[in-house]
């Protein structure tokens, strides 16, 4: 490609030398330089001097080195390019070398604390089952042909992933699936990626603290911003404290306490499986998985919203995450949770929530997860704060999303009635269904109870 063609829209500071050069390749390390190759300098931690790492790109074939604003360009024949912002130039310089090949692919990008791998081999597991042939990209491994990310320098940076995609696209291969991490996006990695959807998991779970854990989020917010179209799906853990300012006309919501387009009922957790009810725009299916934990089953809803928005077939969709096992090369970690039945109950109807209450007095264990809505009646917190604390064992205790007003008079109310059993707090709702789950070691049931 000729050089000034492959400078196109990156961030340049001067070009010092020919620029109708034809360019052979791209290398980001002196070793990995060929003839006819451009060489960007500072990508990576310097292992040897300025001077001694252009030398030896010169000598290994280079004919045009990028270098930095501040750098001083040495007496020589070749071209040197500086950048002022090296990142989004080897983002930009990398799509144009391997033609954009995500404009010529579908591509999924998984964002998230947590299950941005699993979810992503789970849409790769029914891409399979839908007889669809796709690519998995992520930190420490690929899918394309036989080749792997060991086998280049710099792992997962936008050279190689653009290389991957651009192989794709020659195979055939028109769907991709790209973990996208908040260093990669930090560090610009995917600058000049476009996608097709994206994947929210959970935004709110990583820092610990409000306002890491923000700009953790509006960090990961910025991919919508990398999708094609307006229509472009965006799914969503609606149970996550941050969801809802990622919503859109075309997001799709999956969770288990929020209202949601993809969510379950009748659900029970064993210790190397679960079992669930689907419920979908698309119908309801009856769903085993293969695989352990609460963590999982959020997984598998949001590879089912990726796929029915897609317009996958349901039934594709459901046997795809039934025959995933685990991703490749790990072992299935078994849980300790026996059985437990999770049951969505709506706080207007406290006979109804006393029935349930009753029918599971014989069981190992009960936690509620009690959902403070904006209501002023105390009378009706203090009677389900009596139901929940004659039964014993836990209850963890969160705010709707919307609620403006001050709870506090609410929430003493209701605490003061379950003096005989454990009251925790949880601000994010999948957090604390987590904790519902580590609270029930030998088996027993947790009871959603929504404002």
């Amino acid at each position: 490609m000729i050089l000034r063609e492959l400078l196109a829209s990156t961030p340049v500071f001067e070009i010092v030398g020919r620029r109708r050069i034809d360019i052979k390749g791209i290398a980001l390390h002196p070793k990995d330089v060929k003839k006819g190759y451009l060489y960007i300098y500072g990508t990576e931690k310097p292992e040897m001097s300025y001077e001694q790492a252009i030398d030896q790109a010169i000598q290994n074939g280079a004919i045009a080195i990028v270098i930095g604003s501040e750098n001083e360009i040495p007496e020589n024949n070749i071209t040197f390019i500086r950048t002022y912002h090296y990142k989004r130039f080897l983002s930009a310089v990398s799509r144009n070398f391997y033609n954009n090949p995500s404009q010529n692919m579908s591509l999924v990008g998984i964002t998230g604390s947590h299950g941005k791998t699993t979810v992503g081999w789970m849409i790769k597991s029914i891409l399979n089952v839908a007889g669809i042939p796709g690519v998995m990209l992520g930190i420490d491994y690929c899918q394309v042909g036989d080749h792997s990310w060991n086998e280049y320098s710099g792992g997962m940076n936008p050279l190689n992933i653009n290389e991957f995609l651009y192989k794709a696209v020659k195979e055939g291969v028109h769907w991709g699936i790209i973990e996208c991490t908040y260093t990669g996006i930090a560090e610009d990695r995917f600058s000049h990626i476009w996608f097709d959807g994206i994947i929210y998991t959970d935004l709110y779970t990583y820092f610990q603290n409000q306002k890491a854990d923000y700009h953790y989020f509006e960090m990961r917010k910025t991919l919508i911003d990398h999708l094609k179209t307006t229509q472009s799906p965006v799914v969503v853990n609606v149970d996550d404290f941050y969801a809802f300012h990622l919503i859109r006309d075309s997001s799709v919501g999956y969770g288990l306490f929020n209202e949601a387009d993809i969510t379950v009922r009748d659900l029970e957790l064993f210790p190397d499986s679960s079992s669930f009810l689907l419920i979908t725009p698309k119908g309801k299916r009856r769903v085993k998985l293969s695989i352990p934990g609460i963590h999982n089953v959020y997984n598998a809803l949001a590879a089912t919203g990726w796929g029915l928005a897609e317009g996958l077939d349901l039934d594709d969709v459901v046997k795809g995450i039934e025959v995933f096992e685990d991703m490749p090369g790990t072992v299935n970690q078994v849980g300790f949770v026996n059985s437990i039945l999770v049951k969505d109950i709506l706080d207007s109807d406290l006979d109804e929530i006393e029935k349930v209450f009753e029918s599971l007095e014989d069981r190992d264990g009960i936690v509620t997860v009690l959902c403070m809505d904006d209501s002023k009646d105390v009378d009706k917190y203090k009677r389900l704060g009596d139901i929940i604390g004659q039964h014993g064992g836990h209850c963890i205790i969160i705010h709707d999303y919307f609620t403006n007003r001050n709870m506090d008079e609410m929430e003493a109310a209701v605490e003061k009635k379950m003096d005989n059993i454990k009251v925790h707090h949880e601000t994010d709702y999948y957090k604390a269904i987590q904790k519902a789950t580590s609270f029930l070691p030998q088996g027993g049931h947790i009871l959603l109870v929504r404002g």
